[in-house]
């Protein structure tokens, strides 16, 4: 043919000789590793045969799956160029070759990436290593994929930013071990952190430099900051400040304030950073006139009196957000669930004047169409539906729902509750969606401890606790309980003290306003009331039978009766004379009558609230009881809430308690065992050492022989208690909390009369530690006797943190 000779570019050189060139370029630019040149049978005629070799974990068919090039298709540039950019894209490899066999068998090597057999964190002390494994994309087991890694390069850096660290360099290297895969080995060059060394705050005539900083999150850096970590340099810091600054000159009357964009700089040094926030004040506005306009459902000035904000006050944005929240509820407890308030704003500048129309369109009435509950695995449907204060077919009421919440909350099986709304405004109807995240109620707590031999040799003496707790047994809101209690008697004879209990209780018998609960306890306690260099030992060993029953009615919202009967069987070794005196043994059976208001916001762990308790009970002889005295007591404690921000809550404590307890029957005293005390783990902690407690003794003659003596501690018959407590979370996720607390308290006896010097203090502060396992309380209490402070008592136990449980 014409042309043939003079232009080659058709004939099986040209072709193998270019196509060569578009592999190799295809390689390198595509897959940037060495490609083996193709035979020029490479791009002729149809692959036979499809041969992989070299891939150990990645399977034929997961190869296959990502190319083009299959069994009986021409091979072209194109189509090979494509297969190797596809598998190299895949991330399982670090080499693949391409290679032409006999008879049209296309040969296909593979090098796979090693996988990895470990991750491993080098040079962490700032962000602890277990935090990051969330974090980290990269698995064990799975293949090393350098996209991966350079996503967690980049989390990790992110963790120390969080952490003011924004100079961490963090970096990976791979070491191979003896089976052929890597561990990955994460290092990080922390560096120092950006400290904070000066706050600008320019533009803000009205309120003072140190006014604002009181509320800042960003501040200088000082001498607290190694305790406080506050004065390190964070960009959500710089940013929630703007908006608190803003909301702050809103909040008093400044409605057009504004502050401009935080500019922050970098010293030389790199280690300090200056900030400087812009604001722009305007000007102080007043409330004009408040118009409720559209459909009104009550007389407008009762809806006005309804409102925080007040014509002539001033304009705070507060209030105007609560008065918008408010009319909403307003009209959403009359069954107006899709009202619409829509506020205007009509501002007389010469007087400086925020004049405020409300325009209500307030639609038609809504009706709860269905109520679903999701997300709860364990906790029945009908525990979480008797704390919906709604029902299906009923008026839509906004103030039943926001209580529904509280309520459900308030049982202390969930992390997380919410209420959710999913309107249908065609049908008039809203369907209540409640998702719950479910949290563990059970608890299960064993320890174990050592301390020198009572008898005063130099061995030691073990005791121990084993503790279960469930509050929401199979579901149900059962609650049930044991314990066991174990420690060395005194006595040189092998023989143990111990305290055994269980305890059941019903909060809605049959999800109605019933409750029911019944306890049963053994207990068996030697103790010693001489000290190691008596010449004559004394001991008293007492065993005490407990059983109690309780049944409980709501009367109305928030407020609950019971009546409880208890009956308990005390013997005490009747050789000593001390037992004579005070009657400690016999039967005694005690009806109790308890009214409960408890506005908390928890049963378990409350921080705001309010809880209020009166009890009396009294004794008498149904079943063969020995003794007729009565008890009253009394219990106030006040939850006060202090929010930082929405995700972080302080609160106070404040409670009193004051006890008394008195004679029906002039011919027996009050059992010993009835009689108050003060001075343990809970209440006046710093009087919880041997022979402390805040309580009347008796000098008591135990061998009239020698003629010796000791001092017994024999109670009182009025005690008053007091505690004020601040809790701080630590960790809020491990549910780890700083308390420190403030107690005072007495204990008085028949013929004594108050005075406010026989008051004790101390003070204190502690850990508490609420588990999976079980709640654990470490503190130091420290007396305060005519004004300096003692000897600290180290208090640790392991039980329930409820206050009012404890009371």
């Amino acid at each position: 043919m014409f042309g043939l000779k003079k232009y080659r570019f058709l004939d099986k050189t040209f072709i193998f000789g270019t196509s060569s060139l578009v592999l190799a370029l295809a390689g390198q630019v595509i897959a940037q590793t060495p490609l083996q040149q193709p035979t020029a049978q490479a791009l002729h005629g149809v692959v036979s045969k499809i041969t992989i070799i070299g891939n150990k974990t990645v399977t034929n068919e997961a190869i296959l799956n990502l190319m083009s090039i299959k069994q009986g298709t021409n091979l072209t540039a194109n189509a090979v160029a494509k297969d190797i950019k596809s598998i190299f894209s895949s991330s399982y490899f670090q080499d693949v070759k391409f290679d032409l066999g006999e008879n049209g068998e296309l040969i296909i090597s593979v090098i796979e990436k090693p996988t990895v057999h470990d991750i491993l964190y080098e040079g962490f002390d700032i962000v602890s290593s277990s935090s990051l494994k969330d974090k980290i994309v990269t698995k064990k087991y799975t293949i090393v994929d350098e996209k991966k890694l350079s996503q967690d390069l980049r989390s990790i850096e992110q963790a120390y930013i969080e952490k003011g660290y924004y100079l961490a360099k963090a970096s990976y290297t791979l070491e191979s071990t003896q089976s052929g895969s890597v561990d990955i080995i994460f290092k990080i060059k922390e560096n120092t952190p950006i400290e904070v060394r000066k706050v600008n705050l320019l533009g803000n005539d009205y309120f003072s430099d140190s006014e604002l900083q009181s509320f800042m999150v960003t501040k200088p850096y000082s001498w607290n900051s190694i305790l406080t970590s506050s004065g390190l340099f964070r960009d959500e810091y710089v940013a929630a400040d703007q908006q608190n600054i803003t909301y702050y000159y809103r909040d008093n009357g400044y409605a057009e304030s504004t502050v401009i964009a935080p500019i922050s700089r970098l010293t030389r040094n790199k280690k300090d950073i200056n900030v400087s926030f812009f604001i722009e004040e305007g000007e102080r506005f007043n409330i004009g006139n408040i118009k409720i306009l559209g459909d009104l459902i009550e007389n407008e000035e009762e809806i006005k009196n309804k409102l925080l904000l007040k014509e002539k006050e001033i304009y705070r944005i507060s209030k105007f957000n609560y008065d918008m929240k408010n009319l909403k509820i307003i009209y959403g407890d009359q069954g107006y669930a899709f009202a619409y308030i829509y506020p205007t704003f009509n501002i007389d500048r010469a007087k400086k004047l925020y004049n405020i129309n409300y325009t209500i369109t307030k639609g038609e009435k809504t009706y709860i169409r269905k109520i679903s509950i999701e997300g709860n695995v364990k906790t029945r449907d009908n525990v979480i539906r008797r704390a919906i204060k709604i029902t299906e077919g009923q008026l839509f009421n906004a103030t039943k729902i926001e209580k529904s919440k509280s309520l459900i909350e308030k049982l202390g099986y969930f992390e997380s509750v919410q209420l959710v709304q999913e309107p249908d405004q065609a049908h008039n109807a809203v369907d209540i969606k409640v998702l719950v995240k479910e949290k563990s109620t059970g608890s299960l707590s064993a320890s174990l401890g050592a301390s020198p031999d009572t008898n005063g040799s130099s061995g030691l003496s073990f005791f121990g606790q084993l503790q279960y707790q469930e509050r929401n047994l199979i579901g149900k809101a059962y609650g049930i309980g044991a314990n066991v209690q174990i420690s060395p008697s005194p006595r040189s004879n092998g023989s143990v003290n111990y305290t055994l209990s269980l305890n059941f209780g019903n909060p809605s018998i049959y999800d109605g306003p019933w409750s029911f609960g019944t306890s049963l306890s053994t207990s068996l306690n030697e103790q010693s009331v001489t000290t190691s260099s008596s010449i004559e030992q004394v001991y008293i060993t007492q065993t005490t039978n407990t059983f109690g029953l309780n049944i409980g009615r709501e009367i109305l919202e928030n407020l609950r009766f019971s009546l409880g009967y208890n009956i308990s069987e005390t013997n005490t070794d009747p050789s000593v004379p001390l037992t004579q005196k005070f009657y400690a043994s016999g039967r005694t059976e005690k009806i109790s009558q308890t009214l409960t208001y408890d506005i908390t916001d928890n049963y378990v762990s409350p921080t705001s609230g309010l809880f209020l308790s009166g009890s009396n009970a009294f004794g008498f002889d149904l079943f063969g009881g020995q003794y007729k005295f009565g008890t009253m007591s009394a219990l106030g404690a006040l939850y006060i809430p202090l929010d930082f921000s929405d995700n972080y809550r302080t609160n106070f404590r404040i409670a009193f308690q004051p006890k008394f307890v008195y004679q029906t029957s002039k011919s027996k005293s009050v059992p010993y065992w009835e009689r108050l005390t003060l001075g343990n783990s809970y209440y006046m902690k710093g009087y919880s050492g041997p022979g402390e407690a805040l309580t009347t003794t008796a000098n008591v003659a135990i061998s009239p022989i020698t003629g010796q003596t000791t001092t017994f501690t024999i109670g009182g018959n009025r005690s008053f208690y007091g505690v004020i407590e601040y809790f701080v979370p630590i960790i809020p996720q491990a549910g780890l909390r700083l308390v420190t607390f403030g107690e005072a308290g007495t204990v008085l006896d028949d013929y004594d009369t108050f005075s406010f010097d026989k008051i004790k203090y101390d003070i204190g502060f502690g850990f508490r530690w609420t588990t999976p396992i079980a709640p654990f309380r470490f503190e130091w209490a420290f007396p305060i006797e005519q004004g300096n402070i003692g000897k600290a008592h180290f208090i640790f136990s392991i039980g329930t943190d409820s206050f009012n449980n404890n009371m």
